[in-house]
């Protein structure tokens, strides 16, 4: 049997036996009854789920709003088109790294 691992879900046998699925950051359930682990619909409600918790706002105090309150103000839209261009792949480039607040 092939073993299946989905990213950002957790899917185990409880302990009566029968499969569950959650996603690890809303806590929200897959209903295996409905759809069938490893099922092209299964995969689709996956989808689904990481598209729901992917459209989130940056958080107060992090970098990632520093960023977009600067890309509004209006000192970023006097900056020459190169410039700006140039900001947005820097701006880019640090999009992945983890900031934690102490």
């Amino acid at each position: 049997m092939t073993s299946i691992r989905v990213k950002g879900f957790k899917i185990f046998r409880d302990r009566h036996g029968k499969w569950r699925c959650y996603h690890r950051k809303s806590g929200t359930a897959i209903d295996l009854t409905k759809h069938d682990l490893g099922s092209a619909e299964f995969f689709a409600e996956v989808a689904r789920i990481g598209a729901l918790t992917t459209a989130a706002a940056v958080k107060p105090g992090t970098l990632g709003l520093l960023i977009q309150e600067y890309r509004k103000h209006a000192a970023f839209a006097d900056l020459a088109p190169r410039t700006r261009s140039d900001y947005a792949i820097n701006f880019d480039y640090l999009k992945p790294i983890p900031i934690h607040r102490l």
